[in-house]
């Protein structure tokens, strides 16, 4: 029995040391799961958290790459601009043919034609021949017959004529002798102070050669001692003082080609930029069919303008490019169709708008009508005419402003915004801005006797940029008097004058008053 109890015991022992480790292990089981719930739900917060972050930096990502896009499609489009704006000349924009550069711009606006090239039937050929006629009926020429293998045995028969044009320089030398008066006195002119001194022809060729076919001041002294055969070697300076002589000899003639134009139904005016020692000036323009007036002023402004003195006294009509420069003066302004057709060109050529090519085949199609009208002998359309071109015109801004509002991100957006601007509204004042031309564009369709075009006062700027290339303008005074005979020259030409006859007129203090 004792045996037994003690077994019992310690199996009983045993089990309460079992009981107790079990306790044991469910505590630990149990801290073990508190402390793993614990993590769990530290971890769920941490993940949450770590969640939360991520989306947020994902969201500044997707948010930094939508800005990236939009900036590179933003950088796309003001390279597409920049190029565009690379790319135009004096073809494609109101941008001058000086500024072309290297680059070699022909444009050509001529209907193709089905006549073979060269001259028509019926044409008048110019020939030597007829210009011979011309030469001898002059009396002017110096003939001289020179006979080849003349003899007495065939000095009475039939021969064969061939005739040579040429020109002989030489150099002429006049010596004037005065005689002492009554009472002894010398009565010398002030021009004759001098014991020797030039001509006014070798005088008036040098200023010919300056300041009409594009010689630099080196050009025209070799020129005048390689056709002297060295007898006269002619400074830079005495060259400078024949250009002032000259100016001061035409003065006569300026005043009387300001007065004309001053009466003149209508005016081209254009401005361009010069440089005076280095120093940016303008060269202002003002002309019409007949005459030419060229300005210099430091500045291109209204209140240059008034300065200048000329403008504010005319009463006539202006056209222009599309400067506001000259809204105050004349009684009304008329732009030039050229430049609007060059306007037009980068928004049906690079980005294919539609309406902007519509607009310049409107404008293309009516000039030529009108000018098939002029040489019928109209001097404008009828009003039902000009009604309807104006509907026209209208259908064809609002389809230009439809193709806008559907295409806001083209590189030429704003440009474009703002030539249909121009387009669309009037001047006077019905938009906010006030920078509405519809008037001014349109104006060549309602009087035929104001040009559509502004080219007359562009071609009478271009010799000044030939001018520039060639030579500096040292001083304001040089560019003043180059201003002045340039004005004679272009108006001479315009009405057929011989420019060297003239130019040696005057100088003779005998000008031609057109």
């Amino acid at each position: 029995m004792g045996a037994k109890s003690n077994y019992s015991n310690k199996l009983y022992e045993d089990y309460e040391k079992v009981c107790i480790r079990l306790d044991t292990l469910m505590e630990e089981l149990s801290n073990i799961r508190k402390d793993h719930k614990n993590e769990i739900k530290q971890l769920k917060i941490e993940y949450k958290k770590e969640t939360g972050n991520l989306n947020k930096t994902i969201k500044q990502m997707a948010e930094t790459i939508n800005s990236l896009k939009s900036l590179i499609e933003k950088k796309d489009q003001e390279i597409l601009r920049l190029k565009s704006k690379n790319d135009r000349d004096s073809s494609n924009s109101s941008k001058p043919s000086s500024t072309n550069g290297y680059k070699k711009v022909i444009v050509n606006r001529r209907e193709k034609s089905d006549k073979n090239q060269g001259g028509q039937k019926g044409h008048k050929a110019h020939t030597l021949t007829n210009k011979l006629t011309k030469f001898i009926e002059s009396g002017d020429i110096e003939e001289e017959i020179i006979e080849i293998n003349k003899t007495e045995k065939n000095k009475n028969k039939r021969y064969i004529e061939k005739v040579v044009i040429d020109i002989k320089i030489t150099k002429t030398l006049k010596r004037y002798r005065y005689y002492p008066d009554e009472l002894g006195r010398y009565n010398i002119p002030e021009y004759h102070n001098q014991k020797v001194k030039y001509g006014n022809t070798i005088k008036a060729i040098s200023v010919d050669l300056m300041n009409h076919l594009y010689n630099s001041t080196d050009g025209v002294t070799r020129f005048i001692n390689d056709i002297t055969n060295g007898g006269m070697t002619i400074s830079k300076g005495t060259l400078a003082l024949w250009n002032e002589e000259m100016s001061n000899c035409l003065e006569s003639e300026i005043a009387k080609i300001e007065e004309s134009l001053r009466n003149s139904y209508y005016l081209n005016h254009d401005e361009s930029q010069i440089k005076i020692d280095g120093e940016g000036h303008n060269i202002l323009c003002a002309c019409n069919k007949k005459y030419t007036r060229l300005w210099v002023h430091k500045h291109k402004s209204q209140e240059a303008l008034k300065e200048i003195g000329f403008l504010p006294l005319y009463q006539g009509i202006i056209v222009k490019d599309g400067t506001n420069l000259y809204n105050p003066f004349g009684i009304r302004r008329s732009q030039c169709i050229s430049h609007i057709l060059r306007y037009l060109v980068p928004y049906y050529n690079e980005i294919k708008h539609k309406a902007p090519k519509k607009m310049k085949e409107f404008l293309s199609k009516y000039n030529e009508l009108r000018n098939q009208k002029i040489k019928q002998g109209y001097s404008s359309f009828s009003q039902d005419e000009y009604k309807s071109m104006i509907r026209e015109y209208e259908i064809i801004i609002d389809e230009w402003e439809k193709e806008m509002r559907e295409d806001t991100n083209n590189y030429l957006f704003d440009d474009e915004l703002c030539l249909w601007t121009r387009m669309k509204y009037d001047n006077t004042g019905t938009n906010k801005n006030n920078k509405g031309d519809k008037n001014e564009i349109l104006y060549f369709l309602k009087d035929f006797k104001v040009p559509s075009t502004n080219n007359d006062a562009e071609t009478a700027q271009r010799p000044t940029k030939i001018k520039q290339k060639i030579g500096k303008f040292r001083s304001l005074n040089g560019a003043e008097f180059y201003s002045k005979i340039r004005s004679c020259i272009s108006t001479y030409k315009k009405n057929q004058v011989n420019v060297l006859q003239a130019l040696i007129l005057a100088l003779n203090h005998n000008p031609i008053i057109i």
